[in-house]
């Protein structure tokens, strides 16, 4: 377990750290007594010189003027001073990124300079006088950063009149200018951080600096791989850039150098929006979030600006029905139903829409529901070789027969998990894969990057000509069977199946299984037919009390069947054996495929985490993900995701823990809302052990 120390400290022991501070309306603080700050200009010698002592070349004042990749795979830097030809290629180009990747064909990157002041007052006499440098505060109530510089002091406010700058791109001789201050906008916080600590009005004001700021649209920068091509890596973006260099270049060096990096970068990832955003959604969402960095968000909490990026076609029909949408990379995908018309009341609590998710779960418990699933990536792999190429990348056995479905994973080289997918075989040579909504074109690059030479594979990327629906519950069967002439019974239908079918005329990839553990089929189908093929579902299923449901409902079902979550419990920094997946592996019966060899090492040699399943005496509050497990008062995980399960009628969670604390029964405790709270280690799954249900 890794972290730096913190603590909530009282209104007297604030006092302690910053005696300026006027207490007004505080209650307390959140400190964190390893921070500071760092002087950019210093910092960036000081790596510069580290880098020059370890052999690197640095060249300055030489623009790069185009990028081209040789026929070798090699690049050709093309500079002002002559053109330089190397392996890899990383965009750290700050404002200038999008300009840079326009060289390589990548558009829209969502990279906005967002204009930022900061001012900084003449020396102040009761600073002057004091032996210990004041600590960094920062303000939610005025949205700023204060603290001392030199013998005077600094404040930066993030207003909400934000603006963007440069929007129809950067003029290549912009380079160490700033721009024209402009105090207006910034007056609020200034009086409201200045009231916070007096000491700002004593004094004049030494000087105000005003530049730009690159953000994205949700405030993670851009580090890793260029989306469709091979060694070109993006390292741009960033809002705290001085802050966060230093580290993200270790981990970035690390992913260029091994393959990965020891942290899950999947926050960071480019390819999460490269593949569809475009420029007024990354200045929305960019202005959004600068107005928006000293705001804490609230579990369940959307923020209306860039929406509609993508939509099923079902988006329409579902509002109707009372949808209340969350964004998901750009889709509008269906949370909960709001049939009364109620407003959520945002809590870390359970809250007003606690008791709709559970009659959604109930209906497909003892009914049948229907779920719009289309952010699914969607991926058809053709081509002679296309059973081998599966079998090389997947760890779980590829299926032989026409219409088997398996779930499997991908490592790459050192055993991590790069994905997660369901393969269902179509016929010989022809297959359908699905991952989740983040991983689209991650998967895609995977997938193509693996390819070898000669090999006769294409991937083609479905993800938005196929809608899809789920319909479940124990009523499934009978509501489905009035809509086509398929057999859809046990014996001609079953778990982990697939069958090509027509539902009133409508062609379908009827799948036999979902996320849920319940009876039921994914429906797969053209996106511009999904609107039909609902609409036929839910007037043959008003009889059978077919409802609506969400991704809150869904997310609560899936924990009562332990399954495991894409970036939540499975991510790039762990291996499907800390993971616990060994029902989805055998070594003994396929013993070749990328990561292998990695994964017998880690087997061999034991593991350090792993994760667990747990019961959690929960009050009113259900695990969110990052809450530190303890065994009596000693750290010794964190949790991952949670949810109370309204079929078992427990809170659930996830989590993981030092491997030797791994046993069946054990009793630990979960840091909640600021309570330890018991739980303990049980056998998973909650509901259903033994898929009954599943297999009805």
């Amino acid at each position: 377990i890794a972290g730096s120390p913190c603590s909530i400290i009282s209104t007297e022991e604030i006092k302690k750290y910053h005696p300026f501070i006027r207490l007004d309306g505080i209650l307390g603080a959140f400190h964190t007594p390893e921070d500071g700050y760092t002087d950019p200009t210093s910092t960036t010698n000081a790596m510069a010189k580290g880098a020059r002592n370890n052999g690197a070349k640095i060249y300055r004042k030489n623009r790069v003027t185009d990028i081209k990749q040789l026929n070798t795979g090699e690049w050709k830097v093309i500079t002002e001073k002559g053109d330089i030809i190397c392996e890899h290629v990383v965009n750290a180009a700050g404002s200038f990124c999008p300009e840079v990747s326009q060289m390589v064909g990548i558009k829209n990157v969502p990279s906005i300079n967002m204009i930022h002041q900061y001012l900084v007052t003449e020396s102040h006499p009761e600073i002057e006088k004091l032996d210990k440098e004041l600590p960094v505060v920062r303000d939610p109530e005025s949205s700023s950063y204060l603290r001392q510089e030199g013998k005077g002091l600094l404040i930066g406010p993030y207003e909400k009149d934000a603006t963007a700058w440069a929007l129809d791109g950067m003029d290549w001789k912009f380079d160490m200018e700033l721009l024209e201050p402009d105090l207006d906008r910034i007056e609020k916080h200034l009086e409201i951080g200045m009231n916070r600590i007096p000491q700002f009005k004593d004094v004049g004001i030494k000087k105000i600096i005003c530049g730009p700021i690159t953000h994205t649209p949700d405030d993670n920068f851009l580090a890793g791989p260029a989306p469709g091509l091979k060694n070109f890596w993006m390292f741009c973006a960033a809002s705290i850039g001085i802050a966060h260099g230093g580290g993200a270049g270790k981990y970035m060096a690390q992913w260029i150098v091994h393959g990965d990096s020891e942290i899950n970068m999947l926050p960071f990832e480019p390819r999460r929006y490269l593949s569809w955003v475009n420029k007024n959604y990354s200045v929305e969402k960019s202005l959004e979030q600068y107005r928006r960095m000293y705001v804490t968000p609230m579990p369940h909490e959307t923020v209306e600006v860039g929406r509609l990026m993508k939509t099923s076609g079902v988006y329409q029909t579902l509002k109707e029905h009372g949808a209340e949408f969350i964004d998901v990379y750009g889709w509008e995908k269906p949370a909960w139903f709001n049939r009364d018309k109620i407003t959520e009341q945002l809590s870390y609590k359970r809250n007003n829409i606690f008791p709709i998710i559970q009659k959604e779960c109930e209906n497909v418990h003892n009914n049948v529901g229907v779920i719009d699933l289309s952010t699914f990536s969607k991926f058809e792999i053709t081509g002679e070789d296309s059973f081998n190429f599966l079998n090389r990348v997947c760890v779980n056995r590829i299926p032989e027969k026409n219409g088997s479905i398996v779930l499997t994973h991908i490592l790459n080289d050192i055993g991590r998990i790069q994905t997660e997918l369901t393969v269902t075989k179509i016929r010989d040579n022809h297959y359908y894969a699905l991952s989740g909504a983040s991983s689209e074109i991650r998967d895609l690059d995977w997938f193509n990057h693996q390819k070898i030479k000669d090999e006769n594979v294409n991937i083609k990327n479905l993800t938005l000509a196929k809608g899809v629906l789920g319909l479940i519950g124990p009523k499934s069967r009978i509501l489905l069977q009035k809509l086509t002439d398929t057999d859809l019974s046990n014996d001609h239908f079953k778990w982990l199946t697939s069958k090509e079918i027509k539902i009133k005329n409508i062609e379908v990839l009827a799948m036999r299984v979902n996320y849920v553990g319940e009876l039921g089929w994914e429906l797969h189908c053209s996106m511009d037919k999904i609107n039909d093929l609902y609409n036929h579902i839910w007037q043959s299923g008003i009889d059978e009390n077919i409802v609506n449901f969400g991704s809150h409902a869904m997310n609560s079902m899936r924990m009562e069947k332990a399954y495991r979550g894409w970036g939540t419990e499975l991510t790039p920094e762990i291996s499907v054996v800390e993971a616990g997946l060994d029902r989805f592996f055998n070594l003994e019966n396929k013993d070749k495929f990328i990561g292998s060899e990695a994964i017998q090492k880690k087997i061999k040699e034991g593991i350090k985490t792993k994760l667990v399943y747990l019961e959690v005496e929960a009050k009113d509050a259900d695990v969110l993900g990052n809450e530190p497990v303890l065994c009596d008062d000693k750290i010794i995980g964190l949790t991952t995701s949670g949810a109370y399960g309204f079929r078992v009628k427990k809170s659930l969670a996830f989590a993981y823990i030092e491997a030797s604390f791994n046993e069946i029964g054990k009793e630990l405790s979960i840091n909640i809302q600021g309570e330890k709270i018991k739980t303990k280690i049980i056998q998973e799954p909650a509901f259903d052990s033994n898929n009954e249900r599943l297999k009805s």
